[in-house]
């Protein structure tokens, strides 16, 4: 598979070197208190779920990539295209779940709305995906901002498998409603 470009980043398919960049930012608490249950991860938690990224690449063709700069190669988050699978239970297993990590050295950047971006047309276009959707804390402000520049609306409230109170975001593709 083939990584995508924009202006600043080369958004690369999961590989396993990239599970460097993921247990550094899973080890953040600045990054992790608005994943999951709230907490950091080990390095064998990453590198379970970098395995599984990798896993979703080889079953869909599409999944998790890694966020770097075109300039200077400095990988510096991911954006992530999933299916959400039953696990999920705020959303049906078939829904196109986006996502993005930052590092907080690139926060305020744009990044991930740049990264974002390309994710949403890869999801509309080469994947075939009818709409993409995100799952984010209504604390998390800064995630709703990337989510409304992405185009995705507000659609539900939920509570995740961690008892947290997700808000979930929408974007139909084009011509679908």
């Amino acid at each position: 598979m083939h990584a995508l470009e924009t202006a600043r980043l080369r958004l690369e398919p999961w590989a396993p070197e990239h599970a460097d960049v993921l247990a550094r930012l899973a080890a953040l608490p600045e990054v992790m208190r608005h994943v999951g249950a709230g907490v950091t991860w080990t390095r064998a938690e990453a590198e379970h779920h970098s395995g599984r990224a990798l896993e979703h690449w080889r079953t869909h063709g599409f999944g998790w990539r890694a966020a770097v700069e075109r300039t200077g190669g400095a990988p510096i988050g991911l954006i992530a295209l999933n299916l959400a699978g039953p696990e999920v239970r705020e959303l049906a297993d078939d829904d196109h779940e986006i996502g993005w990590w930052i590092d907080p050295a690139a926060w305020r950047r744009g990044y991930a709305t740049e990264g974002g971006l390309a994710i949403v047309e890869e999801a509309f276009t080469r994947v075939g995906a009818p709409s993409v959707v995100a799952r984010i804390r209504p604390a998390n402000v800064p995630s709703t901002r990337v989510a409304a520049a992405l185009g995705l609306e507000p659609e539900a409230d939920a509570v995740c498998r961690f008892g947290m109170p997700v808000r979930i975001h929408r974007l139909h593709r084009p011509g679908r409603g």
